[in-house]
């Protein structure tokens, strides 16, 4: 394993995640949904469930410039990234940690809120959407995407086979919850509930690249909240898992590099 090997003791999950997760898969990610729904001078963005930012930093790297700029997780140690990266960017953004389903908020108090990969994690989706839908403006705009099912998405499903031959059905499932929330209809409905209007659900495939299949893998491994029964196997055994994992990605990985299609569900509406 080379150098750049995430399970390092000194650091966290959160730094892990940011590291090799964040610009392999989430900022591709923002970078869609900002396609799908560009802010404007006179936005108050919100970005919910941000984790370490991506979506934010993303949004200011690209050149837009909202009028405020608010970042909301529930995990204290993802925002501590989060506030330490945006520092090193000079980006301006207020972080706050909140359950979705409680935002620290008045009523009407944004424009556009971005939301990705994170749905699918929320324990009441459709109370969280409706608390969401409080705090945005009358016709405020939402952009999210919830990765699709399991069977479209090689990288995804070859991480869950590995998990689940050398670690563990803990660790494998939670790798198959990220693809938990696929049905467009299910998820129309929560938006629906919700109280939302005008929305749309399209099927994106963005095709995604590591130049190293091997870090990626310990990396991905390492940050899929299973770094701790990770870290817990031998050095042989962790190597086994992903030879196991690489094996599994067939023509996505070419002995050296990945590339491989992530796929999932992009929904814009209207609150």
């Amino acid at each position: 394993m080379t150098p750049e090997t995430l399970l390092n003791a000194a650091e966290s999950f959160a730094e892990r995640y940011d590291r090799v997760m964040v610009p392999v898969i989430f900022r591709p990610w923002a970078q869609e949904l900002l396609r799908s729904l560009a802010p404007g001078s006179r936005d108050r963005v919100l970005d919910l469930g941000c984790g370490t930012g991506a979506v934010s930093r993303t949004i200011m790297a690209e050149g837009y410039a909202p009028k405020t700029l608010t970042g909301v997780d529930m995990n204290a140690e993802m925002l501590d990234v989060a506030e330490l990266r945006a520092r090193d960017q000079g980006i301006s953004v207020d972080w706050r940690e909140a359950e979705a389903s409680a935002l620290p908020f008045e009523a009407g108090q944004f424009d556009i809120a971005y939301c990705q990969q994170a749905l699918q994690f929320f324990p009441d989706k459709t109370a969280a959407l409706s608390e969401l839908r409080r705090v945005l403006r009358p016709e405020g705009r939402v952009a999210f995407c919830v990765s699709r099912q399991l069977s479209e998405n090689p990288l995804l499903e070859a991480q869950a086979h590995a998990l689940a031959s050398h670690v563990g059905p803990d660790s494998a499932a939670a790798v198959e919850a990220i693809c938990s929330l696929y049905d467009p209809d299910e998820i129309a409905r929560h938006f629906d509930n919700a109280g939302f209007s005008s929305i749309r659900i399209t099927r994106v495939s963005l095709t995604l690249h590591h130049p190293d299949g091997r870090v990626y893998a310990d990396g991905a491994m390492a940050g899929m909240h299973t770094g701790d029964k990770l870290s817990a196997l031998s050095e042989r055994a962790r190597e086994a898992c992903i030879d196991t994992f690489l094996q599994g990605l067939g023509e996505y990985f070419d002995g050296q590099a990945i590339t491989f299609p992530h796929v999932s569900n992009v929904i814009t509406a209207h609150a």
